[in-house]
């Protein structure tokens, strides 16, 4: 009798403890928000953030889910959200959101560190999030869809960037918490997406830009899309993109080689004073347009078009970083995080006085492109 009402008890309490969800909401609860931006008004002081939400009642059950802004206001960014309840009647959902929008003047003069850092704490927001910048007058305005578009933004844009390093290479993807670590490494800078709007017919589209580089956790400057894959390579993450050539008498380039892999080695070395950083790239590409009609079966013209190609890579690389020591001495390809990952002691010893030494450092770039197909056509 005793082993049986000890059994009923312990089958109640689980059923207690186990059945069920003690904080359900169902969705029509909450407002999923899939994206968020953040501007800053001067003026009043408040932080201005807009919510892209996905619009779950609009529309009938053929049509594509589409967002719709929620803007609101406060002293700090939590105050901002809580405060969107005023004028929503669900509470706001962050556990399904993509994107983070930034503008620039926040991010040049406030800085990114807080603005990460309350998201990594709360609950609800993931830490794989896409952090944007915006280059339009507002992040809103890049969160706005077009006239008669369907679908939401925040996911498209979402898709565009975290699926670029396989097609053009116009910028660079981390998610929200390796943007927090980059920060506060020894590397101490950080590289997101930079997008703006583009006149498309009578419509303004959102289109990636480049990549904008933070000192610390502040921007200090942009690459261009097409320094952008440059800096991708340097940092081995490049995975597709397009390497134009003009080699013919024609006013335009005439050859285009797609990369489908490429292979980034970085290492050092440290003499009398001396610092020497050595990148090694070898790229295979296929030959993908060829308007100048060049032989693919002649060794001597592929080789003309490999050697040109990797004056390209090499001189573009070199370009890239000088302009980058130079214009914004920033360590954005971990150099200093190199040296202290090798040899710790070498680099307590350069850490004080390494944003003198950063521009002065000597890179020597090495690449080799092999031509693996030629899409020959008999």
């Amino acid at each position: 009798m005793g082993k049986r009402l000890s059994l009923c008890l312990m089958c109640v309490a689980l059923a207690l403890v186990l059945s069920g969800c003690w904080n359900y909401r169902s969705l029509d609860e909450m407002d999923l928000v899939v994206g968020i931006a953040i501007d800053f008004d001067k003026e009043a002081d408040l932080f201005k953030i807009s919510f892209e939400v996905a619009d779950l009642m609009g529309g009938s059950k053929d049509d594509a889910v589409k967002g719709r802004l929620v803007e609101s206001e406060g002293k700090t960014l939590f105050d901002a959200v809580r405060n969107a309840k005023k004028k929503e009647e669900d509470r706001l959902f962050f556990g399904n959101a993509l994107l983070v929008s930034v503008n620039q003047e926040v991010a040049r003069e406030m800085g990114l560190s807080g603005i990460l850092e309350w998201f990594l704490r709360d609950a609800e927001c993931r830490e794989t999030m896409s952090v944007v910048l915006s280059q339009e007058d507002t992040a809103k305005s890049i969160l706005e869809s077009p006239k008669d578009s369907g679908g939401i933004m925040s996911s498209t844009i979402y898709d565009i960037v975290a699926e670029d390093k396989q097609a053009t290479g116009a910028t660079i993807h981390f998610d929200l918490y390796r943007l927090y670590d980059m920060i506060n490494s020894p590397r101490n800078a950080a590289l997101l997406p930079a997008i703006h709007k583009i006149k498309m017919e009578d419509q303004e589209i959102p289109e990636l830009n480049g990549i904008a580089i933070c000192k610390g956790d502040k921007l200090a400057g942009f690459l261009s899309a097409e320094e952008a894959k440059y800096a991708l390579m340097v940092e081995d993450m490049l995975e597709r993109g397009i390497l134009p050539l003009s080699l013919g008498e024609m006013p335009t380039y005439d050859i285009s080689l797609e990369i489908f892999e490429n292979k980034t080695r970085k290492s050092y070395t440290y003499e009398q004073d001396r610092m020497v950083v050595d990148i090694k790239t070898i790229t295979n590409v296929t030959l993908a347009e060829n308007l100048n009609k060049m032989d693919p079966m002649d060794k001597e013209q592929v080789k003309l078009i490999e050697d040109a190609a990797q004056r390209l890579i090499q001189n573009s690389i070199q370009d890239m970083i000088v302009k980058v020591q130079r214009e914004y001495n920033v360590d954005i390809f971990g150099f200093g995080e190199m040296i202290y990952r090798k040899d710790p002691m070498l680099w307590d010893r350069l850490m004080p006085t390494w944003e003198e030494q950063f521009p002065t450092v000597e890179v020597k770039v090495t690449s080799k492109v092999h031509i693996v197909n030629s899409a020959f056509i008999k």
